[in-house]
């Protein structure tokens, strides 16, 4: 019974679309005359066909309406339900010819002609979807579906200039359109007539010269395309209608930015910010993005000033605070930033890159009690990170407690990952630590896994180089490095004078000298190590009385060695 019904209801609608599509429209050929027997014929193949499409074979489909159209090749119907079905297939190629012939057959039929622009558009034929289009809409020129696809036709084969004139039918039917205006005006732009754009936002904010949304988008379009005094113009007038909108400060802020008046764009960036209604999240985000890359020094006070106001205006919340610490951080107040740091450690669970900044306060104020006692107990709430052990190792070292130290370093450098750089502050500190400790075979094993890592680094290179020589072990070795970290380094005092008391020590008084005195002319003069060197390296010489001049001028400094005092006392040198 059911499938009976479909049938039914298939055979009644064939013979309703046959009676209507099917007939001679004005201007269309005749159709040949077909017998009786030929019409039932046809029309049982095209019900056929019709149900066999709607339980979805297809290929049978087809084959039936193929069989329709042997009989009756001029039947339009049949014609078009095989360019859908050959669509359907894939086979656009062939869909085409079939909906060429259903419209050539009865041109007056509006889906036959809007299916042909269809399969034409999909064949890359675009001539035809175009000139399809055209005919549609000048027979039904109040059709709106036919005007829209008219304009999306010419705007698709990129004639921007006759699809604005297809919008504006459009416009003439429904009015003035936001987004039809949009349309055009990125039309205007592309064919290079941007007077023509403006004018078009200009009629929309006539609509409702109160409304700010329409200014902003004149404002946005002027922006984008360098129409600097009617954006300016745009953005006064939002400003005017809705005062408290912070966001047209923050998109004039964008635009003087671009076109570097920063003065002004940091100006209208404090005016945004400063406005309670536009979220704390969103300002945040707005400033990530406004002070991008590496700041200057004058961009960093002004990112301060902002934290100000933001803690200012949303007091008391955290990220807020937050903003406002990380900004007196960058800006190096250590000073003022370290209380607050530990007032918001103080406040929960915080992240780890809060506690590395309370670390580096430490580290940059040469507090060094403090940072032991913080990277400690940094390190109970991460104890995986390698940073905290490298900071709790450089604590306890400049407090003079290398067991200590060396532990944590020890310690820390099996936690880093992918980080040779840290990795060689490890090594190089382990060093150190080690030579304090007295245990020099550790030390040169540590500075030679820097020197594997990197044979570049001078500051090992200098500092490896300096106890060898002291030492006097390896002092070839010694002199190789002690050459490298000047080559890498020519300007630092340190390597300078180390190099020339390498030279010292295997006996080449005179090259030590010229080394010394380049040490000494680069900010040597006020240390006390190498103003005795320079010193050591003249009574070398036979220069007693220069000698004795410079050990009195490293006498007035802090670092000297133990056997100072008793050179100036007796005018000799001691070693």
């Amino acid at each position: 019974m059911k499938i009976y019904i479909t049938i039914t209801f298939i055979l009644v609608s064939f013979l309703l679309s046959f009676s209507g599509f099917s007939q001679n429209s004005k201007g269309n050929r005749k159709h040949k005359e077909l017998t009786e027997r030929q019409r039932y014929a046809e029309a049982d193949l095209f019900s056929k066909g019709l149900i066999a499409k709607e339980i979805g074979n297809l290929q049978e489909a087809l084959e039936l309406f193929e069989q329709a159209l042997d009989i009756n090749p001029d039947d339009a119907v049949a014609h078009y339900e095989a360019a859908r079905i050959l669509a359907a297939l894939g086979r656009v190629d062939e869909s085409l010819v079939e909906a060429k012939k259903a419209t050539a057959l009865n041109s007056d039929n509006i889906w036959f002609k809007a299916y042909y622009a269809k399969v034409s558009r999909i064949n890359e034929n675009y001539d035809e979807y175009v000139k399809a289009y055209e005919e549609l809409v000048e027979d039904n020129p109040s059709d709106l579906t036919f005007l829209y696809e008219l304009a999306f036709a010419y705007q698709f084969t990129g004639d921007y200039k006759h699809a604005i004139t297809a919008y504006d039918k459009i416009e003439n039917i429904i009015g003035v359109n936001e987004r039809i205006i949009k349309q055009k005006t990125e039309f205007y732009t592309k064919i290079g007539n941007p007077a023509k754009s403006i004018a078009e936002y200009e009629k929309l904010i006539a609509t409702n010269p109160d409304d700010s949304r329409y200014y902003a988008l004149m404002a946005e379009y002027c922006s984008k395309n360098n129409i600097d005094d009617k954006a300016v113009w745009a953005y006064e007038k939002i400003v005017e209608i809705d005062p408290d909108d912070p966001y047209v400060h923050i998109s004039l802020a964008d635009f003087y930015d671009k076109r570097g008046i920063k003065e002004k764009s940091f100006d209208e960036l404090k005016k945004g910010l400063a406005n309670p209604v536009l979220d704390l999240k969103t300002k945040i985000n707005l400033l990530v993005g406004y002070y991008r890359g590496e700041l200057s020094e004058e961009q960093k006070k002004q990112a301060l000033e902002l934290s100000e106001i933001l803690k200012e205006v949303h007091n008391g919340d955290p990220m807020s605070n937050t903003f406002y610490v990380s900004m007196l951080y960058e800006n190096g107040e250590y000073e003022k930033a370290r209380p607050l740091i530990r007032d918001i450690l103080k406040s929960g669970k915080v992240a780890y890159s809060t506690w590395e900044q309370l670390l580096f306060c430490d580290l940059y104020l040469e507090d060094y009690a403090s940072l032991v006692i913080d990277s400690e107990d940094c390190i109970d709430y991460f104890p995986n990170y390698p940073l905290p052990y490298f900071f709790a190792g450089v604590g306890n070292f400049q407090t003079k407690d290398f067991v200590k130290a060396k532990a944590y370093f020890e310690s820390g450098k099996e936690f880093v990952v992918n980080n040779n750089a840290l990795l060689e502050q490890f090594y190089s500190s382990l060093g150190d630590t080690y030579n304090e400790l007295g245990n020099y075979e550790a030390s040169y094993i540590a500075y030679d896994k820097v020197l594997k890592l990197n044979p570049l680094n001078s500051i090992v290179l200098n500092n490896y180089a300096y106890y060898l020589s002291i030492r006097n072990k390896d002092l070839d070795k010694a002199k190789q490095m002690a050459k490298k970290s000047v080559e890498i380094d020519p300007y630092n005092s340190n390597n300078l004078d180390t190099y020339a008391w390498v030279l010292y020590k295997i006996g080449n008084y005179k090259s030590a000298l010229e080394w010394i005195e380049k040490a000494y002319n680069n900010s040597g003069s006020s240390s006390g190590v190498v103003m005795e060197h320079y010193g050591d390296i003249l009574y070398k010489l036979n220069h007693e009385s220069e000698a004795l001049k410079f050990w009195k001028l490293a006498r007035q400094q802090s670092d000297f060695s133990e056997l100072l005092d008793k050179k100036i006392q007796d005018k000799k040198l001691y070693e």
